[in-house]
């Protein structure tokens, strides 16, 4: 509920700033101020009596001010106010009257280049050269601001998740996109000194996908080829199986992505280099994009990992998985029991309240017993009681490991609504775990047990394969605003009057 409320208050803010813009636009919009870059005049004598101003047709707009303020390195430079008389387009041109060095003789200078002014039918003027209105400054503002919020947003969300211990896709998504607009942010400000014109600003923000696919490319170069080794070792050791192939295949679709976005940013290839910019940079924006989903995957995997649940549980989910031929347990499944008893263990010394067991998992063509069975008896073995433990033996996936437990703890319980529970499994599989939990609408937290290295690359890519596809529709629309967002600015860039 907070979450929602977080979402309308930043979408209302969002509102209040279009509309605000749209009023300042309409009240401030005849007029528009440009200060000539790149050039410098230097010297006490220099003044504004000292330049002019002439425009091909002065019956589309006027000078109203011109003053001469600082430029940096370059010494004083004109700044020019022009007002709005009727729509069209006109040309100006600064010129300089006086001698440019000692013992010179006084002449008539151009100065930069030639503005290009367009008044539109609703009065808003706009030099075209460097996109300078009225209130693009304040646009500079909002689209930075608006950046600041949706991280800040994001990132409360995702901590309260943490905190909460609800781990989920919707935690991804925070994540993914706080990484996303914190790295936008970041790189848009890194040369804001440079943000001197309107243009400038949408060529810096433009410019922040394609350095960030460069700046991680390193990073991510070595993530793939770990992935891809990890699926080897996969493949070795459990086998062919589509699903072990993912970081292969992710590994694959990553290089051919980056070296497409080398390629079309080199401009040569459909011989038309503003073609090959938007297919480049749309590009990088995707793969940035998706690069912070993917991130947020492994955070949120290790976060729910290190993840301490509290000893308030009634019921401990041990979900299964192969066991032995002779109906033992496998050192997987064992070790996802070990980390159910030894938890039952620590909570009953802390609180002296003991937690049932629900083993979970059905019997396969393979397998002489249940999954379920088999864990039953091991606990047995250690010690509990019959009547400490709940078998759920129907299950043939994690999903129904889960359902089925769920269904059993309602039983037992009288109803699951409100219950606590953990869920016992191999650490690489914890957070998959909270996921199907939420789907079962189970109050369930969990457990991890140690396992083997080369399955956690697999599992990441599993979740981030399932969160594309769970939240397909919003990563849809986020990146549709992503590439709208995009052409817009290059649509501005593009202007010409």
């Amino acid at each position: 509920m907070r979450t929602k409320r977080r979402y309308f208050a930043l979408l209302a803010v969002i509102t209040l700033a279009i509309l605000g813009t749209s009023i300042y636009n309409m009240i401030t919009g005849g007029t528009c101020t440009v200060k000539m870059l790149n050039n410098g005049f230097g010297g006490n004598e220099i003044n504004e009596d000292c330049f002019t101003v002439k425009l091909d047709d002065p019956s589309i707009a006027e000078v109203t001010r011109l003053r001469l303020v600082n430029n940096g390195n370059f010494g004083k430079t004109p700044e020019i106010t022009f007002k709005a008389l009727k729509s069209g387009t006109a040309s100006a041109q600064v010129y300089y009257h006086g001698a440019l060095g000692d013992g010179q003789e006084e002449t008539e200078t151009v100065v930069g280049e030639e503005l290009r002014l367009y008044v539109s039918p609703m009065g808003m003027i706009t030099e075209t050269n460097t996109l300078s209105f009225s209130s693009w400054k304040l646009i500079e503002a909002e689209v930075l601001g608006f950046l600041l919020l949706t991280f800040v947003v994001m990132m409360i969300s995702f901590f309260e998740c943490m905190r909460k211990g609800r781990f989920s896709y919707s935690m991804v998504g925070f994540g993914g996109v706080a990484m996303y607009c914190g790295f936008m942010l970041l790189l848009s400000l890194y040369d804001i000194q440079w943000m001197n014109t309107f243009r400038n600003f949408l060529v810096n923000i433009s410019d922040t996908g394609l350095a960030f696919v460069i700046l991680t490319s390193p990073f991510m170069i070595l993530l793939a080829a770990a992935i891809a080794f990890s699926n080897i070792r996969l493949l070795c050791c459990e086998g062919f199986r589509p699903q072990n192939m993912l970081g292969i295949g992710l590994a694959a679709v990553w290089m051919l992505g980056v070296i497409a976005i080398i390629i079309f940013d080199s401009r040569i290839i459909t011989g038309n280099s503003s073609i090959d910019r938007d297919i480049a940079y749309s590009l990088a924006y995707v793969y940035s994009f998706f690069e912070c989903m993917l991130l947020s995957v492994i955070v949120c995997a290790f976060l729910a990992v290190r993840f301490k649940a509290p000893f308030d549980k009634q019921y401990l989910l041990i979900l299964g998985c192969c066991i032995r031929k002779d109906g033992t347990l496998t050192p997987i499944l064992k070790g996802r029991a070990d980390a159910a008893i030894d938890f039952e263990r620590r909570q009953f010394a802390a609180t002296g309240r003991h937690a049932k067991f629900v083993p979970s998992g059905g019997q396969g063509n393979d397998e002489v017993i249940s999954e379920s069975e088999a864990i039953k008896r091991y606990l047995m073995e250690q010690g509990y009681p019959e009547e400490q433990i709940v078998k759920e033996d129907k299950s043939v996936n994690t999903f129904q490991n889960i359902k089925f437990s769920r269904d059993r703890i309602a039983e037992d319980a009288g109803t699951y609504e409100g219950v606590k529970a953990a869920f016992a499994t191999t650490n690489y599989h914890v957070f998959r775990g909270y996921i199907l939990s939420r789907k079962n609408g189970l109050d369930a937290q969990g457990i991890s047990a140690k396992t083997k290295w080369y399955f956690y690359p697999n599992a990441f890519l599993r979740e981030f394969v399932g969160v594309t596809f769970e939240k397909k529709f919003s990563i849809c629309v986020m990146v549709f605003l992503i590439l709208l967002g995009y052409t817009l600015g290059l649509h501005l860039l593009d202007i010409k009057m």
